[in-house]
């Protein structure tokens, strides 16, 4: 046979050593030495005992089978497949499982009571409280003199120094470790603070042991103050950090999620105070808009009832312009009666004309006087209109001007009517009344010559030479020597 080369050689050892199904998976006892926990994710060290060692290697993906954090000095047991390193013949055992010499019990224990509290249900994310956004006093439970208690005053004062730090010291570790702990989760809810940390630094398997106490996840789980657990290192597990609100993976790390830095706050105060800058300006520039529609509807509403109110009061002018001519008519026809009944009654027709005429003369200065007043009542109430609020007093003025129409052409037809009468009863008590100009007939076309027996609202007709009129009784008067 001839020789062959190393390379060939190493392959044949290592197809020679995966054969052996004692090497594939194997247990061996030892301790850990040189330990490396590579930035890659794997893990190197050495395995010795008194007279020998073994290299070692954790893959990634199997590191995740390990729940204790690995050091120099722990007495382990491991399972893997022993094989070399082709390059250099280097052997090694591939560990897939490891667990500590002595401490399985523990182990044991720690998995039963994690069980045992999840389905009781202490690990529920319901239960779990709110950490606080902005906490301004923060409690720690730590020992006074190891690092995990310099990290956290550490970080809190470099990010945010207004945040006010009380400490209550604790074994982290030993027999008295968990009571003392639960002894500071006690007094901070007796002197409530915003937020505990509870935690302490690294250490190996058993030295974290005191945060898998029972009765502490108990005092944990009922604490009314929100809890951070931040004990160990990242891959260190205990039952504290599952019945805890929030685990963190280092002490340094819970002080930063409990402090926002006071430049991030800063800005976080900038922000909120600018976008509730924006919203108000949003909510006034709607508002403004808002009210300019109003105006705007309220000055054409105005607009419209000034002019709808002008055109009123131009209508009311042309009736009593209109009614004038009436008048007129009415007051020349009455004294070219007169000047007829005058030949034989002159003495009594001269008062009764003179009286009339003065009636007449007082009723248009009346109705002169009047209409005056009103155009100057209304400049006056539309200038009211414009100070005041006039579609609340339109229809007031407009309900007073029409019955002001009203009494006045009431007034006016009771003026005539009167008079009418008068002349009528004046040719009744003459000598001759049968040669009178006037006829006055009731609704039965009966002859009327005594205002006694009239009621008010009798239609009355008044026959004249040239024509007749109609008229309503308005009022009746009856002299005091009139027969009963």
């Amino acid at each position: 046979m001839g020789a062959i080369k190393v390379q060939e050689l190493n392959k044949y050892i290592k197809k020679y050593l995966s054969m052996d199904y004692i090497l594939s998976d194997i247990e061996v006892e030892g301790e850990i030495s040189n330990f490396k926990h590579h930035s890659n994710g794997n893990m190197y060290l050495s395995l010795k005992d008194e007279k020998a060692k073994v290299n070692g290697i954790i893959y990634y993906m199997d590191t995740k089978n390990i729940d204790f954090s690995p050091q120099d000095g722990d007495k382990v047991i491991v399972r893997g497949t022993v094989s070399i390193y082709e390059r250099d013949a280097s052997l090694n055992i591939y560990i897939r499982e490891m667990k500590l010499k002595g401490l399985g019990d523990l182990h044991e224990k720690f998995l039963r009571l994690k069980e045992s509290l999840f389905k009781e249900g202490l690990f529920d994310e319901d239960n779990k409280k709110k950490i606080p956004y902005f906490p301004r006093t923060v409690g720690v439970i730590t020992s006074k003199t190891g690092a995990a208690i310099r990290d956290i005053i550490n970080v809190l004062t470099r990010r945010n120094n207004s945040v006010n730090i009380i400490i209550y010291p604790a074994n982290v570790q030993g027999d008295k470790a968990s009571e003392q702990l639960k002894m500071g989760i006690k007094y901070f809810n007796e002197n409530p603070v915003d937020v505990i940390i509870l935690g302490r630094g690294g250490g190996g398997y058993e030295d974290l042991f005191a945060f898998n106490d029972e009765e502490l996840a108990r005092e944990i789980y009922k604490s009314n103050i929100p809890i951070i657990s931040a004990v160990g290192h990242e891959i260190d597990f205990v039952i504290s950090d599952f019945v805890s609100d929030l685990r963190a993976p280092t002490p340094s790390a819970a002080a930063e999620i409990v402090t926002m830095e006071k430049s991030e706050l800063i800005n976080s105060l900038n922000m909120s105070v600018n976008r509730m800058n924006q919203k108000v300006s949003k909510k006034i520039e709607t508002k403004r808009s808002l009210l300019d529609n109003k105006k705007f509807i309220l000055d054409n509403f105005l607009e419209e009832k000034i002019k709808d109110n002008l055109e009123l009061l131009k209508l009311q002018k042309r009736l009593l312009d209109y009614n004038k001519p009436t008048i007129n008519t009415y007051k020349l026809d009455l004294i070219n009666k007169d000047k007829l009944l005058r030949k034989s009654f002159y003495n009594k027709i001269k008062s009764e004309n003179n009286n009339l005429k003065n009636t007449f003369y007082d009723l248009n200065k009346a109705f002169e006087n009047k209409y005056k007043y009103e155009l100057l009542n209304f400049s006056f109430q539309g200038k009211r209109l414009m100070n005041n609020k006039p579609y609340k007093n339109f229809y007031k003025e407009k309900e007073q001007l029409e019955n002001l129409k009203f009494l006045l052409d009431n007034n006016m037809k009771y003026m005539l009517n009167t008079k009418k009468l008068n002349l009528s009863t004046a040719r009744k008590n003459l000598t001759n009344p049968v040669k009178s100009n006037v006829l006055i007939r009731d609704e039965n076309n009966n002859i009327v010559s005594r205002a006694k027996g009239l009621k008010e609202k009798d239609n009355l007709r008044i026959i004249f030479e040239d024509g007749n009129i109609e008229t309503l009784v308005n009022k009746v008067f009856l002299r005091r020597d009139t027969d009963e």
